[in-house]
């Protein structure tokens, strides 16, 4: 390669040269630093969201009453399907419920979709600290839209 390279006319050898340099070039940058730019682009924006959660988590937890302020929980001999609805509308999240099914007699699992989290988190916050029902286990998911969520919770009675 070298003998062929040394045997063209000083003109081509300079040609040659540039080419290589310039098709380095674009493949450093078609290859390399795009999609590290796009890489990091795209993390920042998850830290960004992720920051924004734990902001909300934190309003959230500030909103719930400590263990010794809670007022004493209503009756538990209300239907669990029945009280999830109920509150489900008065909170504005019924729309997002896509599935509720019971799991024995004190717990229940709910499946959202497309729930506002604001709205969601002040739900669960009334059914924790008025119907004496804790979230078990719960999995949240953003939504394409921004402020929307997917999931799914276990909510058991104490």
């Amino acid at each position: 390669m070298k003998e062929w390279f040394l045997s063209r006319e000083p003109r081509e050898r300079v040609v040659l040269a540039a080419g290589a340099a310039l098709a380095a070039v674009i493949v450093f940058w078609a290859f390399v630093w795009t999609p590290m730019r796009d890489g990091s682009t795209e993390l920042r924006e998850r830290v960004s969201q992720k920051t924004q959660l734990l902001v909300d988590l934190q309003r959230a937890s500030a909103l719930a009453p400590v263990e010794g302020d809670r007022p004493a929980p209503s009756a538990g001999t209300q239907s669990l399907v029945v009280l999830i609805d109920r509150t489900a509308q008065s909170h504005g999240v019924a729309g997002a419920l896509t599935r509720t099914r019971p799991e024995g007699a004190d717990a229940i699992n709910v499946t959202v979709r497309d729930a506002a989290f604001d709205e969601l988190v002040g739900w669960l916050v009334t059914l924790q600290t008025a119907h004496a029902l804790t979230v078990e286990s719960a999995t949240f998911n953003g939504s394409r839209a921004p402020g929307l969520v997917n999931g799914q919770l276990l909510l058991r009675r104490r």
